[in-house]
């Protein structure tokens, strides 16, 4: 339950306390209203004036039959009338304060009354509807925290019992893999199929770490990284050529996730290819504010229709769910991904890094 014990045992109340203050608008106004015309006698001013403070004192009690209808929370309830009193409390002393310094100078301050009640009752209904959209944005940040966390915890389940299941079958048809010497053909589905699940595990993970916000990008030397996923890459491709020129400091704002794209652009490079022994090549430029590493194959190449939407695909589709990967890391690390040809055949894949500021 939300909000102190005063507070729950207040809540009921709170709307009649903004009533209060618009009755007092009203009242005051009245009397302002009939000094005036005792003084001056009656005038359109005079009327119009009165008319005025009453639209504001009505204002207030609209906002005071809203928070009776409305389904906020306790404390955020007591947000809006504080907001509320705020404003009538601010924005009335401004005025006030503005009349006692010119009464300080020796001017005459005619109507200061009506000055003070109209911007104070507009600083009320002004801090009100402030206090509003604060009150519903603490709620929808609450409400995300909650679906978070729920996604972080059945994330968290499934991919522990999913990589729990995915390992015993990968340890099994290893077992069954020794007592037939590797030839049986329906091994190789099985364990291609076991192997896929348990790198899309490993995806989910890293884009988990990155939409619960826990892990954001900071000053990261990458090079070692990217020269690891390249060893990894001949390791499980040892019919392909891996041609590097990077140097050893690439300092850019990443997270360790960023081992996630590299390893998904060498291995889209490879597998992609039309060749037996493909040749890829990766390469690093500098500028003054940003990084790229640029993955170049010498494969059949990416038609033009297939380059508008390449970076569209979702997650979860399949085919495309590497390169969705990338882009999704890289928008968080605040870079970019882009395709374009090889020349004189292929494709070459860049992502440009944020440098770290100086």
């Amino acid at each position: 339950m939300d909000g102190s014990a005063w507070q729950r045992s207040l809540a009921p109340h709170a709307p009649s306390l903004i009533v209060v203050l618009a009755l007092a608008v009203a009242v005051v106004s009245l009397a302002s209203f009939l000094d005036t015309v005792g003084t001056l006698g009656l005038g359109v001013f005079p009327v119009l004036s009165l008319l005025l403070c009453l639209s504001l004192a009505a204002g207030l009690l609209g906002l005071a039959r809203w928070l009776s209808t409305c389904d906020l929370p306790v404390e955020d309830t007591w947000s809006v009338v504080r907001w509320c009193l705020g404003g009538m409390g601010g924005f009335g002393a401004l005025s006030a304060l503005t009349v006692a310094i010119r009464l300080l100078e020796g001017r005459a301050v005619g109507g200061a009354a009506l000055g003070v009640i109209v911007v104070g009752a507009g600083g009320g209904i002004g801090g009100g509807v402030a206090g509003i959209y604060y009150a519903r944005a603490n709620r929808a940040a609450r409400e995300a925290d909650h679906r978070r966390d729920a996604l972080v915890f059945l994330n968290s389940h499934l991919r522990h019992n999913v990589l729990n299941a995915t390992q015993v079958i990968q340890g099994y048809a290893s077992l069954l893999a020794e007592r037939t010497d590797g030839a049986d053909e329906h091994l190789v589905p099985i364990r291609r199929r076991s192997d896929a699940i348990a790198s899309l595990i490993e995806d989910v993970k890293r884009l988990s770490d990155v939409f619960s916000g826990e892990h954001e990008p900071t000053s990261m030397n990458v090079s070692p990284v990217l020269l690891r996923a390249v060893d990894e890459a001949r390791e499980a491709h040892p019919e392909a050529t891996f041609e590097v020129d990077v140097g050893p400091e690439l300092d850019v704002m990443a997270t360790d996730a960023v081992s996630a794209v590299f390893a998904n652009l060498l291995r889209n490079a490879v597998q992609h290819h039309d060749r037996a022994e493909p040749t890829v090549r990766i390469t690093a430029e500098h500028d003054g504010r940003t990084v790229s590493v640029i993955v170049a194959d010498d494969g059949p190449g990416i038609r033009d229709e297939v380059k508008a939407d390449l970076f569209e695909s979702s997650i979860g589709s399949g085919e495309g769910r590497g390169i969705a990967l990338v882009k999704t890391l890289m928008n968080h690390y605040g870079g970019d991904v882009a395709v374009r040809d090889n020349d004189p055949r292929g494709t070459e894949v860049i992502v440009e890094f944020r440098r770290p500021p100086r």
